[in-house]
């Protein structure tokens, strides 16, 4: 996977995790990254940056990165941005929440770069399309084809 021309917007208010974010993209040849450790900044550089992916920490503080995640699939500049949400807290519950607010992938912290790798590959190489409901915007949340259900909202391809 060339990373070279993607442009990245990493949104994480640890230092620490975005220095490792950075280093690891680097090693992988990734040319343009940019970060934001706010909400408000972020906001800034999603339209000034247009970036082609971004990793977005769940928590930014006082700030919950999902309001952030939401916006930009509801409001935002390019609703369809893919999006890696990284969290300390790997609960099912979170990683439910990550994927209701519209969220492509999710990594837990700590991550190894094959984790976050894989992540971008599927992001990048393997998007899912994106599905508009009345309660929902964002990657199709479906992994698999339910061959029982017959109803209205049935899928007509394997997923």
């Amino acid at each position: 996977m060339d990373l070279r021309k993607v442009h990245f917007l990493v949104i994480e208010d640890s230092h620490p995790t975005v220095l490792l974010v950075r280093s690891v993209l680097g090693a992988w040849g990734a040319a343009v990254v940019h970060e934001a450790s706010t909400v408000e900044r972020a906001l800034d550089m999603l339209t000034t940056t247009r970036p082609d992916l971004a990793i977005l920490d769940q928590r930014l503080g006082l700030d919950d990165g999902l309001s952030l995640l939401r916006f930009i699939r509801h409001e935002g500049a390019d609703p369809y941005l893919p999006v890696i949400v990284l969290s300390a807290d790997g609960r099912p519950v979170k990683v439910a929440e990550a994927r209701d607010a519209g969220a492509n992938a999710f990594l837990v912290k700590p991550f190894t770069a094959r984790g976050l790798y894989d992540k971008l590959q599927s992001a990048i190489l393997r998007p899912r399309p994106f599905v508009r409901s009345k309660e929902y915007f964002g990657p199709d949340r479906r992994r698999r084809d339910d061959l029982e259900y017959a109803g209205p909202e049935r899928r007509t391809g394997g997923a």
